[in-house]
């Protein structure tokens, strides 16, 4: 046996020699290609093991990148399977989540994060795997909600993920991603701000109430005895003195508003007669522009609501008041329809309308729907009139909305009251 055989082949190929060579010789060309498709056999599985070698590799080296990346973010991220267990995290999570817990505390918690160990840093109020588990099995997200964690105010959002088509055509879940943003600064700066314009706000309306009160009893007692012009400046002293004791009382309505501190006195009464009242205070507004106030006959046939009468006032005062401003003809209405909890009012005018992005600053702190969005609008406006309007009907346990606008065409802003509750 000269030839050389694959080691597989070549201890029993000797075994046979010994036996019978004769065997040996007629089947020496299966043996030829046996031979050789081990070596072959060889090859391919070398081959294999060198790119297996190569992809894992690879892999790690991508694996070790993201782990990296995920690393080196501010924001903290988890990613969970459909039982609400941490499958992936970064150091931001754990840094976030302890950073309020003494030196001891932290050297007591586990080096591996768990869903429990999540759940109870969070605290038992709000319930992370729960919320985990309640996204997954709506299928939808859980965006901004702000939970306090020692003393850190961390954002935290739950989006679910999924690659299958589900039951009804929607993505299967497959598990779930979370956001988690520390926002502590930030609310320590946003509290800051408030606190500066309620304090400055309270200090400016006492000398602006003197200036509009001297400026008042000037053009009271004094007319007759003095100069046209002196007369002009000081009417318009006391104008402006006005729309600045408005403008302050919007900045402390707001700030009082968002720190919870305004006190509402919910009250039965009818919402017809607050709407009478703001169109008698509103017609010197509207006359000038040859502008027609009118409301819906239905109003009268209402139940009564449960709200803070001067507040409701307020809203309805501030949705008639911007229609004013923003239209030059035609009129405003006023209608109203009811279902089992609430009434609905509705503020229909024909006047200029907004487009699709200016709708968009809707209801946002100092934000004014004018032609640009880069500049105010010459209305006079602080920006502040619908944001109270929409703090005001929220904490009164309804909502208000834009239902339709149209350039040109006019508006519809619609805002609803719980009704009162028989005694």
């Amino acid at each position: 046996m000269n030839e050389s055989y694959h080691p597989l082949l070549s201890h029993q190929l000797q075994e046979v020699a010994l036996i019978d060579p004769k065997l040996l010789s007629a089947i020496r060309p299966l043996l030829a290609l046996v031979n050789t498709t081990y070596i072959n056999q060889d090859k391919d599985i070398q081959s294999l093991q060198e790119k297996v070698k190569l992809r894992t590799n690879q892999l790690i080296t991508s694996t070790s990148r993201a782990y990296s990346f995920l690393d080196s973010l501010k924001m903290g991220f988890m990613l969970c399977d459909l039982t609400a267990e941490i499958v992936v995290s970064n150091q931001a999570v754990k840094r976030m989540l302890t950073s309020s817990l003494s030196e001891t505390e932290r050297l007591e918690q586990p080096t591996t994060l768990s869903i429990e160990l999540v759940d109870r840093l969070f605290g038992s109020e709000f319930g992370l795997k729960q919320s985990i588990l309640d996204s997954l099995a709506r299928n939808q997200p859980l965006e901004g909600k702000e939970v306090n964690v020692g003393q850190r105010v961390l954002l935290l959002s739950i989006a679910p993920i999924g690659n299958e088509p589900g039951v009804n055509g929607g993505n299967q879940p497959i598990g779930a991603v979370l956001l988690i943003e520390d926002i502590t600064e930030q609310k320590i700066l946003e509290r800051s701000k408030d606190e500066f314009l309620s304090i400055a706000s309270h200090e400016l309306r006492t000398p602006l109430t003197a200036i509009r009160g001297n400026a008042s009893l000037l053009t009271q007692y004094y007319a007759q005895n003095l100069p046209k012009d002196t007369l002009v400046m000081i009417n318009d002293i006391h104008e402006s003195a006005i729309r600045l004791i408005e403008i302050v009382n919007d900045f402390l309505d707001a700030s009082s508003l968002e720190q919870g501190k305004m006190q509402l006195s919910p009250t039965s009464f009818a919402i017809v007669d607050v709407v009478d009242n703001v169109i008698r205070e509103l017609y010197s507004l509207a006359a000038p522009k040859g502008l027609k106030l009118s409301r819906d006959e239905n109003l009268e046939t209402l139940p009564p609501v449960w709200a803070d009468k001067q507040r409701i006032k307020q809203v309805i005062y501030n949705l008639m008041g911007n229609a004013i401003k923003f239209t030059d003809q035609g009129g405003i209405e006023v209608r109203a329809h009811v279902d089992d909890a609430f009434v609905y009012l509705t503020v229909k005018d024909s006047g200029r309308g907004m487009s699709s992005e200016n709708q968009r600053l809707l209801f946002r702190k100092f934000q004014q729907a004018g032609k640009s969005l880069l500049s105010r609008d010459a209305t006079k406006g602080t920006g502040l009139g619908l944001y109270i309007s929409k703090l005001i009907t929220e904490q009164s346990g309804g909502s208000i909305s834009l239902k339709s606008s149209t350039v040109g065409i006019g508006s519809i802003f619609e805002f609803s009251v719980p009704i009162a509750k028989a005694q």
